[in-house]
C-alpha cells in the first residue's frame, strides 16, 4: 500500500473515530459551508524559471466538534480549486510544443484538524487549527485540441487561524491557512494559502 493510500486511511479511519465518539457523548456537529482563494506560494507560485500558476477560487464544506467547555475541537473539511498557468508557463509550453497550450492544477482535498478556541464565550471568536490530509493532484495540459492529464494522491498538512463571529445560532468565519502537498512526479511540491470566508451553523 503506497504512503498516500495510507495517509487517506489514516484520515478516514481518524474522521469515523471521533465522529462516533461525538455522536456517542451527545456533542452536536455544526455544518459549515465556505469559499474564498488560493494563493500558491514557492515554486507552486513561480519556479526559478518563472513558470508556475496563479491564483484561485477554491470551495470548501466542513463538519466540526467541539465539547461545549473545551477550547479544543475537532473538523473535518473538503475542498476544491483549480489553478491555471501563468504566462511565463503557457509561453514556455507553446514554444516546447509548437502552438499554444494551456496547464491546470487541479485540487481535491480532504483534512482533519484540531482547533483551539480563543474567548469560547465571547461573541467575537480567534481560534486556530492544524492537521493532516489527502489531495488528489490532477496536472492537465490542453493543446491542439487535446488534454492529458497526470494524477497522483499525495499527504498533505496544514496551519493556520482564524476568527469567527457568532450571529444568532450560526458564525461566520474568515480564516487563512498555509497547506503543503507532496510533490506529485515531475511537478514542484504544491504549497498554497487558502484564504476562506463562510458560514458554519453552530457556534465553534
Amino acid at each position: 500500500m503506497s504512503r498516500a493510500r495510507r495517509a487517506a486511511g489514516s484520515v478516514v479511519v481518524a474522521s469515523l473515530v471521533v465522529t462516533a465518539t461525538a455522536s456517542a457523548q451527545g456533542i452536536r456537529p455544526q455544518l459549515g459551508v465556505a469559499a474564498g482563494v488560493t494563493v500558491p506560494t514557492g515554486d507552486y507560485h513561480a519556479a526559478a524559471s518563472g513558470e508556475g500558476f496563479n491564483t484561485a477560487l477554491q470551495a470548501m464544506a466542513l463538519v466540526a466538534f467541539k465539547p461545549p467547555t473545551w477550547p479544543v475541537g475537532f473538523r473535518v473539511d473538503a475542498t476544491y480549486g483549480t489553478n491555471a498557468a501563468n504566462d511565463h508557463l503557457k509561453a514556455d509550453l507553446a514554444d516546447s510544443l509548437g502552438h499554444p497550450a494551456d496547464e491546470k492544477a487541479k485540487l481535491l482535498g480532504a483534512n482533519v484538524d484540531l482547533t483551539y478556541l480563543f474567548g469560547s464565550t465571547s461573541r467575537v471568536q480567534p481560534y486556530l487549527l492544524g492537521g493532516i490530509g489527502v489531495y488528489h493532484m490532477t496536472i492537465s495540459v490542453t493543446s491542439g485540441g487535446s488534454t492529458a492529464d497526470n494524477s497522483e494522491t499525495r499527504f498533505a498538512w496544514n496551519l493556520g487561524g482564524g476568527i469567527g463571529l457568532r450571529v444568532r445560532g450560526t458564525a461566520l468565519f474568515l480564516e487563512a491557512r498555509y497547506i503543503d502537498v507532496g510533490a506529485v512526479s515531475g511537478f514542484p511540491r504544491t504549497t498554497f494559502l487558502p484564504i476562506t470566508a463562510g458560514i458554519r451553523f453552530g457556534s465553534l
